[in-house]
């Protein structure tokens, strides 16, 4: 059976490299005629067909069509209960993100950074927040580090202000208070209350606004930015001059975060979630050792 999950430098979907084997010890090979579909928002049509698809955790994210389930797909657990009714599957199945399992393999640690800050990565590859992050006194935490570095670097943080979805659900997996933020980018931000609503968590996320003009292009939303820049602004440096003003805004966007009171899901509801995960788990094992 084929570890199949989205291929990028990034914590979330790196994440089932690191996990999967230890819950599922030898289970893997190459055989792409079995797709085991792990962690991430990775539910889609495009499969092969033919191929048999074991899906454990996984979540919807509406990047696209819902698959269209048939007889080729076997459900053990998804992400949450919107997921379950995006592909049509009983609300029970709707267990809880995959990573949540991380807690069998590792603790909160000794404290090392009080406040730190983990943004997605795509917002990291254009934005200015290493920069930001700085200037506010936050530990930043890069989600395109190796998993072992990035998860260490949560579990010794006493408090995670997170963009990225699964710098949250570690943080709350390993007990560690988390502020969530709304994604720059507007496609990431769905998701989030799939995995709460998995968790009873009322999720209140702080808006996150672009640091810079390339961010804001990248990401979809920096029409009204290019629109004054090809108004005349045309000269050496504007972008550096647009950019001043929102790098000040995103600022002030984590400097409200910092002071949000942090959120943990209620003990019980972890509980549950964790053993829905596990049961899934030993069933699936049974069923396809």
């Amino acid at each position: 059976m084929q570890l199949t999950y989205f291929r990028e430098a990034n914590f979330g979907d790196a994440l089932n490299a690191w996990l999967m084997p230890k819950l599922f010890g030898d289970f893997f090979d190459d055989d792409a005629g079995a797709l085991f579909i792990g962690i991430g928002s990775i539910l889609e049509q495009d499969y092969p067909p033919a191929a048999r698809k074991i899906v454990f955790g996984s979540g919807w994210g509406g990047f696209g069509p819902a698959p269209r389930l048939d007889a080729t797909w076997r459900i053990h657990a998804v992400r949450g209960p919107l997921t379950a009714a995006a592909i049509g599957v009983e609300k029970s199945l709707g267990a809880g993100d995959g990573a949540i399992l991380t807690a069998r393999f590792l603790r909160r640690g000794q404290m090392r950074f009080p406040v730190s800050f983990i943004p997605h990565w795509r917002s990291l590859r254009w934005g200015q927040w290493p920069l930001i992050a700085r200037e506010l006194g936050l530990h930043l935490i890069d989600p395109r580090a190796p998993v072992e570095s990035v998860l260490a670097e949560i579990a010794a943080s006493g408090m995670v202000i997170a963009e990225a979805m699964h710098g949250a659900i570690i943080a709350d997996a390993l007990r560690v208070p988390w502020v969530a933020l709304t994604p720059v980018h507007p496609a990431q931000r769905a998701k989030w209350y799939d995995w709460a609503a998995a968790l009873d968590i009322r999720l209140q996320p702080v808006p996150l606004a672009p640091s810079c003009l390339m961010e804001a292009q990248a990401v979809g939303i920096g029409a009204p930015y290019l629109r004054w820049l090809r108004g005349g602004l045309r000269c050496m440096g504007v972008a550096a001059l647009a950019d001043m003003p929102m790098r000040a805004a995103a600022a002030r966007s984590l400097a409200k975060a910092m002071r949000m009171a942090p959120s943990l899901s209620a003990d019980h509801a972890f509980d549950r979630a964790r053993d829905r995960l596990e049961t899934a788990m030993a069933g699936l094992l049974r069923e396809h050792s």
